[in-house]
């Protein structure tokens, strides 16, 4: 049985489970990398979308982007200060706003406001929960605007699949191991006379009805409140399932002639 098959029937057919507990275990870890994949480029996919959605609300401020330039660790810019761009709200009442001032008539953030603030000489970025400040002395004298800010949003968007990508699969990597081997617990519950490597692998197949759901319920218009809980659930309840299917004997072979 290949693994693409297996992961159209596991879902719903708890034979497979006593087809695959007793394969060897590298078939075992080829099935979880391909959940991996499978997590991966779900994640993958509904993060450039969010990006591009974000790229495209942002194209029309661009061009209000005023040059600014920095030289020797201070910020300089051919605007009227202070500049404020207000771009929104983030939804939870807080006001998304871009300022400029090297003048020092402003010195801060409104309380109910987040975003960028740049001083004659350090950055604020303000997050609803946590204010930084970086001093301009560690960037490279630059100058910004428009076009420049275009390049490097397409270069930004280039790279992003890669590095989300592979950030995505170390961590489904290590999260989907771990998962797979807390799942033995349940396994155990269902099994008696299954070793662990049988134990694993049912574990690992367990997941995989819960894997495609989490990889498609992103791009279905369909909210469910603490997933994580059904996830679980769902692993669980296939594991206990699943091992107990494993751990019955395997059928008499029936006679091939009748006796008279």
């Amino acid at each position: 049985m290949s693994h693409l098959e297996a992961l159209g029937r596991v879902s719903f057919d708890l034979g497979v489970f006593a087809q695959v507990a007793r394969q060897k275990l590298r078939r075992t870890f080829v099935h979880l990398l391909l959940l991996v994949t499978i997590a991966t480029a779900s994640t993958t996919v509904w993060a450039m979308l969010k990006l591009r959605d974000a790229v495209r609300w942002l194209e029309p401020h661009l061009d209000e982007i005023p040059t600014i330039t920095i030289r020797n660790g201070e910020a300089s810019a051919d605007v009227d200060q202070p500049w404020v761009k207000r771009l929104g709200d983030d939804g939870h009442g807080h006001e998304v706003v871009a300022i400029i001032d090297t003048t020092g008539e402003r010195q801060g953030f409104e309380p109910n406001e987040i975003g960028v603030f740049l001083k004659k000489h350090e950055l604020l970025v303000k997050q609803v929960e946590e204010e930084r400040v970086i001093p301009l002395s560690r960037f490279p004298d630059t100058t910004v605007g428009p076009d420049i800010v275009r390049g490097w949003i397409k270069e930004a968007m280039r790279r992003a699949p890669f590095y989300i990508g592979g950030s995505a699969f170390l961590w489904y990597l290590f999260a989907k191991s771990m998962q797979a081997l807390l799942l033995v617990l349940a396994a155990l519950i269902g099994a008696r006379r299954m070793r662990f490597g049988q134990l694993f692998t049912v574990g690992v197949y367990a997941l995989t009805p819960a894997v495609l759901l989490g990889a498609a319920l992103p791009f279905v218009k369909l909210h469910v409140p603490a997933f994580w809980l059904l996830y679980v659930v769902i692993g669980v309840v296939y594991a206990i399932a699943g091992a107990r299917r494993a751990d019955l004997p395997p059928p008499p072979p029936a006679d091939t002639v009748a006796p008279l």
